[in-house]
């Protein structure tokens, strides 16, 4: 009984000290500004100018003034960010959005944007066609 005890009380203490350095939990995208700020994390200077937030606030695309376009998603606690450069692998259906990157290890992710959803992809079906 003693250990059962003891097990318990490290198991309590180890979920405190885990809550008390900021580990775990589930990390979402709070507003606008927040996007920006990750995005400019990802990519200094990167002067957004459009953001369309998931309703779950789990990812965002944003759009900056040299109408590049970045994909910000969790990952894990944290987030991740990946320019998109090309139309390939972006699919629509009605309010959704699933976004392929060419790096694999990004994965797949679907957002829903609501009515912001066929406005980006038409946007985003313009992507790799400039010539540069």
């Amino acid at each position: 009984m003693l250990q059962v005890g003891a097990s318990l009380l490290a198991i309590l203490g180890l979920g405190w000290l885990a809550r008390r350095m900021g580990l775990g939990g589930d990390p979402r995208i709070a507003d606008e500004m927040h996007a920006r700020t990750l995005a400019d994390d990802a990519i200094y200077g990167f002067d957004v100018q459009a953001v369309a937030l998931d309703r779950a606030r789990i990812g965002a695309l944003v759009r900056d003034s040299h109408d590049r376009v970045m994909l910000i998603r969790q990952h894990g606690s944290h987030f991740a960010a990946r320019e998109i450069t090309s139309h390939a692998g972006i699919r629509l259906d009605g309010r959704f959005l699933t976004i392929t990157t060419q790096d694999k290890r990004f994965g797949t992710i679907t957002l829903d944007l609501g009515d912001q959803a066929q406005v980006w992809a038409a946007s985003l079906r313009r992507l790799g066609s400039k010539a540069k």
